[in-house]
């Protein structure tokens, strides 16, 4: 009965996010453009920030609930796992509805970025020193990067991102949807949370014999990875049936440099951030995908169709691989 009542908690939150992410959006993006702000800025910080909203908040509240002493394994999971998902399946996907077009700043800026921010967490992890984890200072090493990473962005930004429409709602509106929006992601955050664990204990662990970290660093990867890039799909996916592929694959590197840099900074500067051997093996998969989806972009500009298949099938077969490692097999 717990695991269906675990599972219920993991729906219901997932709901909670992308609502509450949706709305924080349409309310902020309109609350900024009445107050002049640029599109650009807007899209730079309010809708990358609210499509990694769920993310965010799983991460960030998963940091604040361990128990003294722990370490946030759930967070680093969710990261890592939702950064594989958008360059992987998210991609390949929008890239099979339609061939993604890549613009050419994306050479210059956010292609470079997204290969540092993935080289730089390992290097944290790995040889900043010998724990295995991320702690404070690390954190604040990936968060200062990230406001560098966003100064370039608007600093560079071209004036004829200006045509940029975002809808423009009443004030009253905008502040109730703002209040409703991050009321749903804090909700959804603390429900997808204690529902992941939940079930990672008493499914995982109880009935197929795993140890918690194999099954909480699995449901992190997978189940919470999935569901808290929910958003940055649904993006992507209407920005490629609207024939703006551009968007769709800004969106999703964006939101990796976001998740590597932001979320996991954050939420390091509260908890250290755990790097067990099974995350390990994944951010260096985290880095070949990159490697890979980036490879793909810059040889005819374009992610083909042919290529966007190949970036499901890898994600299919790291989803098999790390459900045999849980399971002891591999």
């Amino acid at each position: 009965m717990d695991y269906v009542i675990n599972i219920g908690l993991l729906i219901i939150g997932f709901i909670f996010l992308v609502k509450g992410a949706d709305f924080f959006v349409a309310s902020s993006s309109s609350i900024a453009r009445k107050f002049k702000v640029s599109p650009l800025v807007i899209g730079l910080t309010l809708v990358a920030f609210g499509t990694s909203l769920p993310e965010l908040a799983v991460s960030f509240i998963a940091s604040l609930t361990v128990e003294p002493g722990a370490t946030a394994d759930i967070a680093m999971g969710n990261v890592i796992g939702s950064s594989i998902v958008n360059i992987s399946l998210i991609l390949g996907l929008t890239a099979l509805a339609r061939p993604v077009k890549v613009s050419n700043t994306m050479y210059r800026k956010e292609f470079p970025y997204l290969l540092f921010s993935s080289i730089l967490i390992l290097v944290l992890a790995l040889f900043f020193q010998s724990d295995t984890r991320i702690v404070w200072y690390e954190a604040l090493i990936l968060l200062i990067t990230f406001i560098v990473y966003i100064y370039i962005m608007i600093k560079t930004g071209k004036s004829e991102d200006e045509n940029v429409e975002f809808e423009i709602l009443n004030m009253k509106k905008s502040v109730l949807l703002l209040v409703i929006g991050l009321a749903g992601v804090t909700l959804g955050g603390y429900m997808v949370t204690e529902g992941a664990s939940n079930l990672a204990t008493t499914v995982l662990v109880g009935l197929f014999g795993m140890s918690t970290t194999k099954a909480i660093t699995l449901v992190g990867l997978s189940v919470v990875a999935v569901g808290t890039s929910l958003p940055e799909m649904v993006t992507s996916v209407v920005a490629a049936k609207k024939g703006e592929n551009e968007i769709a694959f800004g969106n999703l590197v964006g939101s990796n440099i976001f998740n590597i840099l932001f979320i996991l900074g954050l939420s390091g500067l509260f908890t250290p951030l755990g790097i067990n051997g099974d995350v390990v093996i994944d951010t260096f998969i985290m880095l070949g995908v990159t490697i890979i989806a980036v490879v793909f972009a810059i040889t005819k500009d374009i992610v083909s169709k042919k290529e966007g298949l190949i970036l499901v099938l890898i994600y299919a077969t790291y989803i098999t691989y790390i459900i045999l490692r849980a399971l002891t097999i591999v």
